[in-house]
């Protein structure tokens, strides 16, 4: 799953363990210019919410982190 497969869907939409570890692979490569404003928010709610359930893979931690914290500024 990418982010703009996650950002189509329907509210109440499902994501299977394997679309979200390919969404969080996803979203580690990106940039903050890469997320459009209006959808900051909804990305940045996505991924508090994998990383509170531990759902983020240890080697891309760092840079969900890293995208975390420039979408929180």
């Amino acid at each position: 799953m990418t982010m703009q497969d996650f950002l189509s869907l329907e509210d109440g939409g499902y994501i299977s363990p394997d679309q979200a570890a390919a969404l969080n692979r996803d979203l580690a490569a990106k940039a903050l210019s890469d997320i459009a404003p209006d959808d900051r928010q909804n990305v940045l709610d996505y991924l508090l919410n994998a990383m509170a359930i531990n759902s983020v893979e240890y080697d891309i931690r760092e840079k969900i982190d890293a995208l975390i914290m420039d979408l929180q500024s």
